[in-house]
Protein backbone atom coordinates (compact mmCIF):
# COMPACT_ATOMS: atom_id res chain seq x y z
CA UNK A 1 0.00 0.00 0.00
CA UNK A 2 2.63 2.56 1.05
CA UNK A 3 4.89 1.78 -1.90
CA UNK A 4 2.11 2.56 -4.38
CA UNK A 5 1.99 6.17 -3.12
CA UNK A 6 5.75 6.67 -2.95
CA UNK A 7 6.46 5.47 -6.51
CA UNK A 8 4.33 8.35 -7.83
CA UNK A 9 6.88 10.89 -6.57
CA UNK A 10 8.79 12.49 -9.41
CA UNK A 11 12.42 11.39 -9.73
CA UNK A 12 14.86 14.28 -9.24
CA UNK A 13 18.05 12.44 -10.23
CA UNK A 14 19.52 12.04 -13.71
CA UNK A 15 19.07 8.58 -15.21
CA UNK A 16 22.72 7.57 -14.75
CA UNK A 17 22.32 8.00 -10.99
CA UNK A 18 19.15 5.94 -10.60
CA UNK A 19 20.66 2.66 -9.45
CA UNK A 20 18.07 2.41 -6.68
CA UNK A 21 14.44 3.43 -7.10
CA UNK A 22 13.46 6.60 -5.28
CA UNK A 23 10.29 4.93 -4.01
CA UNK A 24 12.29 2.14 -2.39
CA UNK A 25 14.71 4.52 -0.67
CA UNK A 26 11.81 6.51 0.79
CA UNK A 27 9.94 3.34 1.75
CA UNK A 28 12.95 1.87 3.55
CA UNK A 29 13.62 5.20 5.28
CA UNK A 30 10.07 5.13 6.67
CA UNK A 31 10.43 1.47 7.68
CA UNK A 32 13.77 2.35 9.33
CA UNK A 33 12.01 5.16 11.24
CA UNK A 34 9.58 2.52 12.48
CA UNK A 35 12.64 0.72 13.85
CA UNK A 36 13.94 3.78 15.74
CA UNK A 37 16.36 5.10 13.06
CA UNK A 38 16.66 8.90 13.43
CA UNK A 39 19.54 9.71 11.07
CA UNK A 40 20.84 8.99 7.56
CA UNK A 41 23.62 6.76 8.95
CA UNK A 42 21.09 4.70 10.89
CA UNK A 43 18.90 4.34 7.80
CA UNK A 44 21.95 3.12 5.86
CA UNK A 45 22.84 0.64 8.61
CA UNK A 46 19.24 -0.58 8.74
CA UNK A 47 19.12 -1.22 4.97
CA UNK A 48 22.53 -2.92 5.02
CA UNK A 49 21.67 -5.26 7.92
CA UNK A 50 18.11 -6.02 6.76
CA UNK A 51 18.90 -6.24 3.04
CA UNK A 52 18.23 -10.02 2.72
CA UNK A 53 14.70 -9.64 4.12
CA UNK A 54 14.01 -6.43 2.16
CA UNK A 55 15.30 -8.03 -1.04
CA UNK A 56 13.08 -11.05 -0.51
CA UNK A 57 10.03 -8.85 0.14
CA UNK A 58 10.53 -6.31 -2.66
CA UNK A 59 12.74 -8.15 -5.23
CA UNK A 60 15.43 -5.45 -5.23
CA UNK A 61 18.42 -7.28 -6.70
CA UNK A 62 20.74 -4.37 -5.93
CA UNK A 63 24.43 -4.94 -6.65
CA UNK A 64 25.23 -3.21 -3.38
CA UNK A 65 23.53 -1.04 -0.79
CA UNK A 66 23.80 2.70 -1.39
CA UNK A 67 26.18 4.62 0.90
CA UNK A 68 24.71 6.77 3.63
CA UNK A 69 25.78 9.92 1.73
CA UNK A 70 23.81 8.66 -1.29
CA UNK A 71 20.74 8.05 0.88
CA UNK A 72 21.15 11.50 2.41
CA UNK A 73 21.43 13.22 -0.99
CA UNK A 74 18.43 11.31 -2.37
CA UNK A 75 16.18 12.24 0.57
CA UNK A 76 17.35 15.86 0.74
CA UNK A 77 16.74 16.28 -2.99
CA UNK A 78 13.15 15.06 -2.97
CA UNK A 79 10.59 17.68 -3.95
CA UNK A 80 8.76 18.76 -0.81
CA UNK A 81 5.60 19.39 -2.81
CA UNK A 82 5.71 15.92 -4.38
CA UNK A 83 6.29 14.19 -1.05
CA UNK A 84 3.61 16.34 0.59
CA UNK A 85 1.08 15.34 -2.07
CA UNK A 86 1.90 11.64 -1.59
CA UNK A 87 1.68 12.07 2.19
CA UNK A 88 -1.78 13.66 2.07
CA UNK A 89 -3.14 11.03 -0.30
CA UNK A 90 -1.70 8.21 1.81
CA UNK A 91 -2.98 9.76 5.09
CA UNK A 92 -6.47 10.15 3.59
CA UNK A 93 -6.39 6.46 2.60
CA UNK A 94 -5.40 5.49 6.16
CA UNK A 95 -8.13 7.69 7.66
CA UNK A 96 -10.70 5.98 5.44
CA UNK A 97 -9.76 2.66 7.03
CA UNK A 98 -11.21 3.95 10.31
CA UNK A 99 -14.25 6.12 9.44
CA UNK A 100 -15.94 8.08 12.23
CA UNK A 101 -19.45 9.63 12.32
CA UNK A 102 -18.23 13.00 13.57
CA UNK A 103 -14.72 14.19 12.86
CA UNK A 104 -12.56 16.83 14.50
CA UNK A 105 -9.35 18.26 13.04
CA UNK A 106 -6.87 20.03 15.33
CA UNK A 107 -4.39 22.51 13.86
CA UNK A 108 -1.14 23.55 15.51
CA UNK A 109 2.47 24.45 14.73
CA UNK A 110 5.72 22.95 15.98
CA UNK A 111 9.37 24.05 15.80
CA UNK A 112 12.06 21.59 14.66
CA UNK A 113 14.43 22.84 17.34
CA UNK A 114 17.59 21.19 16.03
CA UNK A 115 17.19 22.43 12.46
CA UNK A 116 18.91 25.79 13.04
CA UNK A 117 22.22 26.49 11.30
CA UNK A 118 24.16 29.52 12.58
CA UNK A 119 26.75 29.26 9.80
CA UNK A 120 24.02 29.66 7.16
CA UNK A 121 22.07 32.20 9.25
CA UNK A 122 19.17 29.73 9.29
CA UNK A 123 16.64 29.72 12.11
CA UNK A 124 14.91 26.55 13.26
CA UNK A 125 12.04 25.90 10.87
CA UNK A 126 8.40 25.46 11.86
CA UNK A 127 5.97 22.78 10.75
CA UNK A 128 2.22 23.28 10.75
CA UNK A 129 0.12 20.16 11.24
CA UNK A 130 -3.50 19.17 10.72
CA UNK A 131 -4.34 16.26 13.04
CA UNK A 132 -7.41 14.02 12.87
CA UNK A 133 -8.07 13.70 16.59
CA UNK A 134 -10.45 10.72 16.57
CA UNK A 135 -7.93 8.37 14.93
CA UNK A 136 -4.71 10.32 15.76
CA UNK A 137 -3.79 10.53 12.07
CA UNK A 138 -1.74 13.45 10.71
CA UNK A 139 -3.54 14.49 7.52
CA UNK A 140 -1.31 17.43 6.57
CA UNK A 141 2.28 18.35 7.33
CA UNK A 142 3.16 21.82 6.04
CA UNK A 143 6.45 23.76 6.49
CA UNK A 144 5.86 27.39 7.44
CA UNK A 145 7.64 29.67 4.99
CA UNK A 146 10.22 32.27 6.07
CA UNK A 147 8.93 35.74 6.99
CA UNK A 148 5.45 34.45 7.80
CA UNK A 149 3.72 32.58 10.65
CA UNK A 150 1.04 30.02 11.44
CA UNK A 151 -1.96 32.23 10.67
CA UNK A 152 -1.68 32.58 6.85
CA UNK A 153 -0.37 29.02 6.62
CA UNK A 154 -3.48 27.74 8.41
CA UNK A 155 -5.79 29.72 6.14
CA UNK A 156 -4.09 28.36 3.01
CA UNK A 157 -4.12 24.82 4.37
CA UNK A 158 -7.84 24.92 5.21
CA UNK A 159 -8.54 25.69 1.56
CA UNK A 160 -6.07 23.12 0.23
CA UNK A 161 -7.32 20.18 2.33
CA UNK A 162 -10.67 20.01 0.54
CA UNK A 163 -12.52 18.75 3.63
CA UNK A 164 -16.17 19.40 4.46
CA UNK A 165 -18.48 18.74 7.43
CA UNK A 166 -15.61 18.74 9.91
CA UNK A 167 -15.10 20.73 13.10
CA UNK A 168 -11.71 22.49 13.10
CA UNK A 169 -10.14 23.41 16.44
CA UNK A 170 -7.46 26.05 16.98
CA UNK A 171 -5.62 27.73 19.83
CA UNK A 172 -6.06 31.45 20.56
CA UNK A 173 -3.50 32.57 17.94
CA UNK A 174 -6.00 31.69 15.22
CA UNK A 175 -8.91 33.69 16.62
CA UNK A 176 -9.04 35.66 13.37
CA UNK A 177 -11.94 36.83 11.21
CA UNK A 178 -10.34 35.50 8.00
CA UNK A 179 -9.69 32.05 9.55
CA UNK A 180 -13.38 31.75 10.44
CA UNK A 181 -14.44 32.91 6.97
CA UNK A 182 -12.10 30.49 5.19
CA UNK A 183 -13.34 27.56 7.28
CA UNK A 184 -17.05 28.30 6.85
CA UNK A 185 -16.61 28.88 3.10
CA UNK A 186 -15.18 25.36 2.77
CA UNK A 187 -18.22 23.83 4.48
CA UNK A 188 -16.65 23.28 7.90
CA UNK A 189 -17.02 24.81 11.36
CA UNK A 190 -14.55 26.25 13.86
CA UNK A 191 -14.05 26.16 17.61
CA UNK A 192 -11.26 28.53 18.63
CA UNK A 193 -10.08 29.71 22.03
CA UNK A 194 -10.42 33.37 23.03
CA UNK A 195 -7.80 34.94 25.30
CA UNK A 196 -7.22 38.42 26.69
CA UNK A 197 -5.14 39.50 23.68
CA UNK A 198 -8.57 39.84 21.97
CA UNK A 199 -9.67 42.26 24.69
CA UNK A 200 -13.10 43.30 23.37
CA UNK A 201 -14.12 39.79 22.34
CA UNK A 202 -12.85 38.32 25.63
CA UNK A 203 -14.85 40.87 27.64
CA UNK A 204 -17.93 40.08 25.53
CA UNK A 205 -17.51 36.39 26.41
CA UNK A 206 -17.19 37.26 30.10
CA UNK A 207 -20.34 39.40 30.02
CA UNK A 208 -22.36 36.88 28.02
CA UNK A 209 -21.56 34.12 30.53
CA UNK A 210 -22.21 36.40 33.52
CA UNK A 211 -25.56 37.87 32.48
CA UNK A 212 -27.17 35.22 30.30
CA UNK A 213 -28.56 31.77 30.87
CA UNK A 214 -26.70 29.02 28.99
CA UNK A 215 -28.48 27.22 26.18
CA UNK A 216 -27.06 23.93 27.46
CA UNK A 217 -24.78 22.67 30.25
CA UNK A 218 -22.78 19.46 30.28
CA UNK A 219 -20.92 18.10 33.32
CA UNK A 220 -18.26 15.66 32.25
CA UNK A 221 -17.70 12.52 34.32
CA UNK A 222 -14.98 12.83 36.94
CA UNK A 223 -11.57 12.13 35.42
CA UNK A 224 -9.10 10.41 37.75
CA UNK A 225 -5.57 10.07 36.43
CA UNK A 226 -2.65 9.19 38.72
CA UNK A 227 -2.28 12.13 41.11
CA UNK A 228 -4.91 14.35 39.50
CA UNK A 229 -8.69 14.54 39.71
CA UNK A 230 -10.45 16.79 37.18
CA UNK A 231 -14.05 17.84 36.67
CA UNK A 232 -15.06 19.93 33.65
CA UNK A 233 -18.30 21.82 33.09
CA UNK A 234 -19.12 23.07 29.59
CA UNK A 235 -21.69 25.80 29.09
CA UNK A 236 -22.90 27.01 25.68
CA UNK A 237 -24.36 30.50 25.21
CA UNK A 238 -25.90 32.33 22.28
CA UNK A 239 -23.57 34.93 20.76
CA UNK A 240 -26.20 37.69 20.39
CA UNK A 241 -24.42 40.04 22.83
CA UNK A 242 -21.08 40.14 20.99
CA UNK A 243 -20.31 43.80 20.35
CA UNK A 244 -18.48 43.89 17.01
CA UNK A 245 -21.10 42.20 14.83
CA UNK A 246 -19.36 43.07 11.55
CA UNK A 247 -16.15 41.31 12.55
CA UNK A 248 -17.67 38.32 14.34
CA UNK A 249 -20.88 37.81 12.36
CA UNK A 250 -20.03 34.13 11.78
CA UNK A 251 -19.91 33.37 15.51
CA UNK A 252 -23.01 31.42 16.55
CA UNK A 253 -22.14 30.49 20.12
CA UNK A 254 -19.82 31.23 23.03
CA UNK A 255 -18.45 28.32 25.04
CA UNK A 256 -17.35 28.50 28.66
CA UNK A 257 -15.25 25.66 30.06
CA UNK A 258 -14.67 25.48 33.82
CA UNK A 259 -11.96 23.08 34.95
CA UNK A 260 -11.79 22.14 38.61
CA UNK A 261 -8.66 20.15 39.38
CA UNK A 262 -7.25 18.59 42.49
CA UNK A 263 -3.56 17.74 42.25
CA UNK A 264 -1.84 15.62 44.88
CA UNK A 265 1.40 17.15 46.12
CA UNK A 266 3.75 14.26 46.90
CA UNK A 267 5.91 16.47 49.17
CA UNK A 268 3.21 17.93 51.39
CA UNK A 269 0.90 14.91 50.99
CA UNK A 270 -2.07 17.24 50.47
CA UNK A 271 -4.44 17.82 47.58
CA UNK A 272 -4.13 21.27 45.99
CA UNK A 273 -6.94 22.96 44.08
CA UNK A 274 -6.22 24.32 40.59
CA UNK A 275 -9.24 25.94 38.94
CA UNK A 276 -9.34 27.46 35.46
CA UNK A 277 -11.94 29.04 33.18
CA UNK A 278 -11.53 29.26 29.40
CA UNK A 279 -13.66 30.77 26.66
CA UNK A 280 -14.15 29.67 23.07
CA UNK A 281 -16.23 30.83 20.11
CA UNK A 282 -17.86 28.54 17.55
CA UNK A 283 -19.30 29.10 14.08
CA UNK A 284 -22.10 26.60 14.71
CA UNK A 285 -24.72 25.94 17.38
CA UNK A 286 -23.30 22.75 18.85
CA UNK A 287 -24.28 20.70 21.87
CA UNK A 288 -22.29 21.22 25.06
CA UNK A 289 -20.99 17.65 24.91
CA UNK A 290 -19.81 18.06 21.32
CA UNK A 291 -17.99 21.26 22.28
CA UNK A 292 -16.40 19.57 25.27
CA UNK A 293 -15.26 16.59 23.19
CA UNK A 294 -13.77 18.81 20.48
CA UNK A 295 -11.89 21.01 22.99
CA UNK A 296 -10.50 18.06 24.94
CA UNK A 297 -9.49 16.17 21.80
CA UNK A 298 -7.68 19.25 20.44
CA UNK A 299 -4.85 18.70 22.92
CA UNK A 300 -4.19 15.31 21.37
CA UNK A 301 -2.09 17.15 18.79
CA UNK A 302 0.28 18.10 21.62
CA UNK A 303 0.18 14.88 23.64
CA UNK A 304 -0.05 12.28 20.87
CA UNK A 305 1.88 14.03 18.11
CA UNK A 306 4.32 16.75 19.19
CA UNK A 307 5.35 15.11 22.47
CA UNK A 308 5.71 11.66 20.90
CA UNK A 309 7.81 13.03 18.03
CA UNK A 310 10.18 14.81 20.41
CA UNK A 311 10.50 12.23 23.17
CA UNK A 312 9.98 8.86 21.46
CA UNK A 313 11.17 9.65 17.92
CA UNK A 314 14.00 12.06 18.74
CA UNK A 315 12.82 14.94 16.55
CA UNK A 316 13.96 17.72 18.88
CA UNK A 317 17.46 16.24 19.04
CA UNK A 318 17.81 15.85 15.28
CA UNK A 319 20.49 18.11 13.76
CA UNK A 320 19.42 17.65 10.15
CA UNK A 321 19.65 21.16 8.68
CA UNK A 322 19.23 20.71 4.93
CA UNK A 323 15.53 20.35 4.09
CA UNK A 324 14.72 19.06 7.61
CA UNK A 325 10.99 19.10 6.83
CA UNK A 326 11.55 16.16 4.42
CA UNK A 327 12.91 13.90 7.15
CA UNK A 328 10.22 15.19 9.51
CA UNK A 329 7.57 14.13 7.00
CA UNK A 330 9.05 10.62 6.90
CA UNK A 331 8.50 10.50 10.67
CA UNK A 332 4.88 11.54 10.05
CA UNK A 333 4.45 8.59 7.67
CA UNK A 334 5.87 6.27 10.34
CA UNK A 335 3.76 7.70 13.15
CA UNK A 336 0.56 7.42 11.09
CA UNK A 337 1.30 3.77 10.38
CA UNK A 338 1.69 3.01 14.08
CA UNK A 339 -1.51 4.89 14.90
CA UNK A 340 -3.64 3.09 12.32
CA UNK A 341 -2.31 -0.16 13.79
CA UNK A 342 -3.53 1.01 17.24
CA UNK A 343 -0.07 1.21 18.83
CA UNK A 344 -0.34 3.30 21.98
CA UNK A 345 3.14 3.01 23.50
CA UNK A 346 5.21 4.31 20.58
CA UNK A 347 8.57 4.09 22.32
CA UNK A 348 8.05 0.45 23.25
CA UNK A 349 6.77 -0.36 19.75
CA UNK A 350 9.90 1.16 18.18
CA UNK A 351 12.04 -1.04 20.45
CA UNK A 352 10.03 -4.14 19.52
CA UNK A 353 10.44 -3.34 15.83
CA UNK A 354 14.22 -3.07 16.23
CA UNK A 355 14.30 -6.73 17.21
CA UNK A 356 11.76 -8.02 14.71
CA UNK A 357 11.43 -6.38 11.28
CA UNK A 358 8.75 -8.85 10.18
CA UNK A 359 6.51 -7.14 12.75
CA UNK A 360 6.77 -3.92 10.72
CA UNK A 361 6.21 -5.60 7.36
CA UNK A 362 2.92 -7.02 8.66
CA UNK A 363 1.54 -3.60 9.59
CA UNK A 364 -1.66 -2.40 7.99
CA UNK A 365 -0.59 0.40 5.65
CA UNK A 366 2.77 -1.10 4.66
CA UNK A 367 1.50 -3.81 2.34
Amino acid sequence: MLESFLVKIKEHRRKQGQRCQLGHILLFSIVASLCDAHSYRKIYTFIKVQYPLLNNSYQLNWKKCPAYTTIRNIIQGVSGDELNKAFREYSAALADLNPQPKRYVAFDGKVLRGSFDHFQDQKAIQIFTAFLTDSNIIIAHEPIADKTNEIPTAQQLIDALGLSNYIFTFDAMHCQKKTLETTVNTGNDVIVQVKENQKMLFNDCLNISAYNRPVEIYDEPLDKNRNRIEQRTIQVFESTAIGDKDKWQLVKSVIKVERNRKIFDTKSKFWKNSDETSFYIATASLSAKTCGDAIRLHWGIENKNHYVRDVSMGEDKSRIRVNPHIFSMLRSFALNIMRINAKKNIQLELFNNCMNLTNVLKYVGIK
